[in-house]
């Protein structure tokens, strides 16, 4: 669903980009106003005799850009109903892998105001870092099918086909990968059911040590309709 290649296209490069917001405060040392800012203030250095030290400038906080639409809304939590109901092992590649995959597009439309809510519920996968990026919220909505589906008052199912052909290295002891056809449908009122999407992930996981369960640390996607 190409909806939902936007929704996590700040997941791909692992990092999110943050911004950073400078305040450089400053204040007149009287009742004298302060002389137009010079361009460049000198050091200790430089003042020497008897030339007294020009005034501090006052300086103005920095803003930094305002966001042009509100952050999405976060669904009511609870489970899905196209969700697979099943325990998923911690040891395994293939069922972290194959349960973050579908943890990630599926989508219900009675709990969720948009795909973010299937990424918050898959961040339960990943790493610590790569939870935080799923979490961030969206500046945008579903768009054109996320509004198709909840018009139908809809939710998708999912299927995956591992692409074993794929070129990936050997699973290592702290990493390894998978790579999945995800297909999805959705599925609304009266009997309404139509494809929404098909698209290649690929999903990339680390551990810390053999005792310890497999977390998604990154993803990435090709094709999709």
């Amino acid at each position: 669903m190409q909806v939902s290649k936007a929704a996590l296209c700040r997941a791909v490069t692992v990092v999110a980009a943050v911004a950073v917001l400078g305040a450089v405060a400053g204040c007149s040392g009287g009742s004298t106003p302060p002389p137009a800012p010079s361009p460049a203030v000198p050091g200790p250095s430089q003042l020497t005799g008897s030339s007294p030290a020009p005034p501090p400038s006052r300086t103005a906080t920095t803003v930094g850009p305002v966001p042009s639409n509100p952050p999405v809304p976060a669904g009511t939590a609870g489970s899905p109903r196209g969700q697979v109901v099943g325990a998923v092992d911690g040891q395994s590649p293939d069922g972290v892998a194959g349960a973050f995959a579908a943890a990630t597009f599926t989508y219900d439309t009675a709990l969720d105001r948009s795909p973010y809510d299937a990424q918050v519920r898959s961040a339960v996968y990943a790493t610590p870092a790569f939870a935080a990026v799923l979490k961030q919220p969206l500046q945008q909505g579903g768009g054109a099918q996320w509004n198709t589906l909840a018009a139908h008052h809809g939710f998708t199912t999912v299927a995956l086909t591992a692409n074993h052909d794929d070129g990936r290295p050997p699973d290592q002891l702290g990493s390894a990968a998978r790579a999945y056809t995800v297909a999805t449908t959705g599925h609304g009122d009266n009997g309404w059911t139509t494809p929404l999407d098909s698209q290649t992930m690929y999903v990339f996981m680390t551990r810390t040590g053999t005792a310890t369960p497999w977390q998604v640390a990154r993803v990435s996607f090709s094709g999709g309709s």
